[in-house]
């Protein structure tokens, strides 16, 4: 999980930081010209970023651009002078509680389609708000409810930051909810939304830096664009079961490989058995365990799932007699691995689940196998599918010759006997074995 979220929110960070780096280095010394093609770049972005949001149905990504530009917008339009006006001040004021406030909503949101009253509402929320603060600004009323903020609103939270303790309130509670949907969620729009929270903190907190609004904008613009594609590219070549990659992401590696790799073909054993009797739920489950197993392969092997109950390993590199160890590691590891199944006649009320769980057990235990076959690219073949084929053919010697077994292309016609396998530690609760 830990790893997943680092390479998901990568990306945002390096973007964040080079618009640090900008900021300390060149951004105070840029030519006036240069400057003024910089504050123009986040409109252009936006434009970018909702027309990517739209035509992928990526509605945070839509109200996370409108979200910022509008903000930026407003900093563009009546914030470029002293924070002394009382006028002005008011504006960053409520401006610093809006923007991470609608991030947070933002960050709630599910995919709900952005032509639907869903979608509609949503974008006319925070462009009338920010509507709204724009006609007070531009009639010159904000200035006179300076006497009517409260205290925590003109307090700042240190001496050096132009944040007040209610924006800093707004933020950390904005927070929670974007981090804990990156958490949950895990996609690359949820890292996007939570470094547009990390901008708008950036930006507030440091208001008297030249060119910061701009350049944090930007990043933040920049890492939705990028959620967009990064998703693109998941649904195209990930399998959304297994979250492994999937075939078409098979057929890209197949066009990287040299002259020396191997195949390996993955079949589960008795699927169809499992399936009528457990149920397809119970199947998706199974099937996402083998895949986790299968993707941790060592020996630089790299797992797809080619479709159905059948998996890919690509070893690059390697021969088939050096791929066997990584390949009955595996085969290994998910014949031993135990698989709870909750009984269906289990009582949910808890007082009559107390009453019959001394009288039977209340998951059944199971174990599923896979037969492997594997082979090495040779002279006989014309390419990485014909490989494939002939790795399909030793996948089928070992289902042959007894399943759950690995068996090598040049052991294919005469498939070794099934060596004892070890059994696992006994455990409470009834247990079937699928594995033969």
């Amino acid at each position: 999980m830990a790893a997943r979220l680092f390479w998901l929110f990568l990306p945002s960070f390096l973007l964040l930081a080079g618009a640090t780096a900008l900021l300390l280095t060149v951004a105070d010394n840029l030519a006036t010209e240069f400057q003024t093609v910089i504050t123009i770049v986040p409109y252009l972005l936006t434009l970018v970023a909702a027309l990517l949001g739209y035509s992928f149905n990526r509605s945070q990504v839509v109200l996370g651009a409108l979200n910022l530009c509008c903000a930026y917008f407003l900093i563009q339009t009546g914030l470029q002078t002293s924070l002394d006006e009382a006028h002005t001040y008011v504006l960053f004021s409520l401006l610093s509680l809006l923007l991470p406030l609608h991030t947070g909503v933002i960050a709630i949101y599910r995919e709900r389609g952005l032509v639907t009253p869903f979608g509609i509402s949503r974008i006319a929320a925070v462009v009338i708000t920010y509507l709204l603060l724009y006609i007070y600004w531009e009639n010159r009323e904000l200035g006179y409810l300076l006497a009517n903020l409260p205290m925590v609103t003109l307090e700042m939270v240190r001496h050096d930051l132009y944040l007040s303790q209610a924006a800093a309130i707004i933020l950390a509670l904005s927070a929670i909810p974007a981090i804990v949907a990156l958490i949950v969620r895990s996609t690359h729009t949820e890292a996007a939304i939570l470094a547009s929270l990390i901008s708008a903190a950036t930006l507030l907190a440091f208001f008297d830096q030249p060119m910061i609004s701009s350049l944090f904008v930007s990043a933040a613009l920049i890492a939705l664009c990028i959620s967009v594609v990064q998703t693109s590219h998941d649904m195209a070549y990930l399998d959304e079961l297994t979250g492994i990659p999937a075939r078409r992401a098979l057929m890209t590696k197949f066009s990287t490989l040299g002259r020396r790799y191997s195949v390996a073909m993955m079949d589960v054993d008795h699927f169809k058995k499992f399936n009528d009797t457990y149920g397809h739920d119970i199947g998706d489950q199974v099937l996402r365990m083998v895949a986790a197993q299968i993707n941790k392969v060592a020996g630089g092997g790299k797992a797809f799932r080619y479709g159905g109950e059948e998996f890919t390993v690509v070893f690059a590199g390697k021969s088939e007699q050096e791929c066997m160890m990584y390949l009955e590691e595996v085969r290994e590891r998910i014949a031993h691995y135990p698989m709870h199944i909750r009984n269906k006649n289990r009582p949910t009320d808890n007082e009559a689940g107390k009453e019959h769980r001394n009288a039977e057990p209340a998951t059944e235990i199971v174990h599923v196998a896979i037969s492997i076959g594997v082979a090495e690219k040779t002279d006989n073949h014309h390419g990485p599918m014909d490989v494939m084929k002939t790795a399909d053919e030793a996948l089928y010697a070992a289902k042959e010759g007894g399943r759950n077994r690995t068996v090598a292309s040049k052991q294919a016609g005469k498939t070794p006997k099934k060596a004892a396998a070890k059994k696992p530690a006994p455990a409470t609760g009834a247990k079937k074995d699928f594995a033969s």
